[in-house]
């Protein structure tokens, strides 16, 4: 595995884009149509949700520095047990992220490239990600200070 290092800037670079586009592009629709007349409680839920997960996942952290989820799990809940997780962990990111890259297609098509197939913005954004993960987390986490030059820091 690579030792490659990011600041936590960078990650948070990463992530918002990502956290924003999904929310606007998928929460609105699916929060209303199970919520109704409720749909203001909805934010105040899924921020409540959000603080815990993050609070859990920050003290799992500090608790098992160095170390992935599927790692801490089998030294908190056993070899065999821990393994089942992270089997579980594994078919649970594939699926979301194959809903994730038909999201950002259809979005892309609809907005943008009305004319062009969607396999190939597909296809296309797998390659990218692809040339990503092949460059290292260094690279990837560098990419974001380009898009905020006013931001840029040093690692």
């Amino acid at each position: 595995m690579e030792k490659g290092k990011i600041s936590s800037l960078q990650m948070a670079f990463m992530l918002y884009p990502t956290i924003v586009a999904t929310a606007v592009l998928g929460v609105p629709s699916i929060t209303a149509k199970y919520a109704k007349t409720d749909l203001w409680l909805s934010p105040i839920l899924a921020s409540l949700i959000g603080y815990a997960t993050v609070y859990i996942t920050y003290k799992l952290h500090k608790l098992y520095p160095k170390q992935t989820v599927i790692q801490f799990s089998e030294q908190i809940i056993g070899r065999i047990p821990g393994k089942i997780l992270g089997f579980l962990f594994l078919f649970f990111y594939i699926p979301i992220t194959g809903q994730i890259l038909r999201s950002y297609g259809e979005f892309i098509v609809d907005s943008f490239l009305v004319k062009t197939p969607i396999s190939v913005i597909m296809a296309l954004m797998v390659l990218l990600c692809a040339f990503i993960v092949r460059g290292g987390i260094e690279v990837m986490g560098k990419v974001p200070n380009c898009w905020f030059p006013f931001l840029s820091f040093q690692s």
